[in-house]
Formats: structure tokens, C-alpha cells, sequence
């Protein structure tokens, strides 16, 4: 089997909470900007000219870096400049300046409460199930798999007694829809798959080739709590990496 790098796996959460997150994200950008603009440390006029030009100099090649690097080499420039020169640390903002700062401030502790609130609450994604660790007969679970998640699959269902047996869990009895993440290489490959011993279909893999994970989705019955889907060689040969359930 040939090798390929590993694929990004699905983490997207629902819809209305990467709503949320967008919406901190943009109110923290935004507020960040705008207190960065008022000045807070009150660098004299031509040392902010002369940051700007570094920046952008130096931004041209190293991006991000460009910004860091420039602001190293003013902060040497501010301790060599007299001290006459050098603003006092003790001086009072304008209230207009510290008005801004107070506006963009609030705005950016509240996002990043919203942010840490969304960070603990998002779903990192459907449950996902790794047929590595699914009982098998005549099938052998693989390690050291490129592009697999964990680097390890369930290969050699090549038999037509050869199967995996995958235990999945359902908040409530319903039909849902496994998606399994598979590879075939030696033609278009079909495995049973029947839930807890009953409903059987056929589902089909197209073959992409050994280097390539693709995934085949099918609709399964399921009860409520503990489900068992059993994968059974039926034509050709697939090897099994996961199965999600949505």
C-alpha cells in the first residue's frame, strides 16, 4: 500500500456556536485594534513613523515577524534617546483617549469570556468510533497506518466469513448515518453491514487506490444507548479506519 500524508479530520462543531465563536473572535479583533490605536503607552509621534516604516519593510518578507522585529529594535532606539525626549509614563490620558480605551476594553474581556465559555461548551464533532478497536474474525487490526486516524486500521476482511464488529452508541433509538472513513485499492470493494444481527445492507467503497482515504456513508437503525454494527467482507477488499455517527 502506497503512503499519503494524513488527512485534517472533521472537527467543526454545530452551526450556531461557531456563530458565536465568529462573532468574539471579530468583537476581540476589532477592540484589540482600536485600543492599539489610542496609544496607551504614548510613543512619540516619530517613533510610531519610524515603526510603521520598519514594519512594513520588513513585513514584505517575513510577515507577522516583521512587526515583532521592528518593535526590538525601537525598544533599543527609546532606551538610547534622552531622557528628556521620552514621555513621561505618568502622564494622564486625554478623556477622550482613555474613553476609547475603555470602550474597546470591555468589548474584548466580554469576547474572551464568550470565547473560553464557547471553548469548554463546542462539541468537537460526531462521535467517532476506531475500527482498529472493534472485535474482528479473520481480520487484523493494523498499526503504523499513514493517513489513518491514530495510525491504525482494521485491514484484511478478505474472506467471506471475515468481518469487525463495531459497539456505537445512540442518545435515543432513530435512524441515523455512519459514515466510515475507508480505502480501496484493488477495485470497487462491498462489505454487509448489519445492525445488532438484523437489517443488513450492502455498502459500497469506490476504489480510489491504497494511498487514498475516502469516506461511504449508509443510514443504520439504531436503539437507544448501545448499538452493535458488524462489517462483513462481501466483494473485493476495504480497509476500515473509522466510523462516525451524525
Amino acid at each position: 500500500m502506497s503512503k499519503n500524508p494524513a488527512e485534517q479530520e472533521r472537527t467543526a462543531g454545530p452551526q450556531p456556536w461557531r456563530a458565536v465563536r465568529i462573532a468574539a473572535i471579530t468583537v476581540l479583533g476589532v477592540s484589540a485594534l482600536t485600543w492599539f490605536v489610542t496609544d496607551p503607552f504614548h510613543v512619540p509621534e516619530d517613533v510610531l513613523e519610524t515603526l510603521d516604516q520598519r514594519a512594513s519593510v520588513i513585513g514584505m518578507f517575513t510577515g507577522a515577524a516583521g512587526l515583532v522585529i521592528a518593535t526590538l529594535g525601537l525598544r533599543a532606539q527609546l532606551q538610547n534617546r534622552p531622557a528628556d525626549t521620552v514621555p513621561s509614563s505618568t502622564a494622564t490620558p486625554a478623556p477622550r483617549r482613555r474613553t476609547t480605551m475603555l470602550l474597546a476594553t470591555v468589548p474584548a474581556v466580554a469576547a474572551l469570556i464568550v470565547l473560553a465559555v464557547v471553548w469548554i461548551a463546542l462539541p468537537g464533532g460526531p462521535p467517532r468510533y476506531e475500527a482498529e478497536t472493534g472485535v474482528p474474525h479473520k481480520a487484523v487490526p493494523l498499526n503504523g497506518v499513514d493517513g489513518a486516524s491514530n495510525r491504525a486500521s482494521m485491514g484484511y476482511l478478505n474472506e467471506p466469513d471475515s468481518w469487525v464488529d463495531i459497539r456505537v452508541q445512540a442518545p435515543q433509538a432513530g435512524t441515523y448515518t455512519a459514515h466510515v472513513r475507508y480505502r480501496a485499492g484493488d477495485g470497487h470493494a462491498r462489505h454487509f453491514v448489519t445492525v445488532n444481527g438484523q437489517d443488513r445492507q450492502i455498502l459500497e467503497y469506490p476504489a480510489l487506490g491504497w494511498g487514498t482515504w475516502a469516506t461511504a456513508s449508509l443510514p443504520v437503525k439504531l436503539n437507544q444507548g448501545s448499538n452493535t454494527l458488524r462489517f462483513q467482507h462481501h466483494a473485493r477488499f476495504a480497509e476500515l479506519d473509522y466510523i462516525e455517527i451524525t
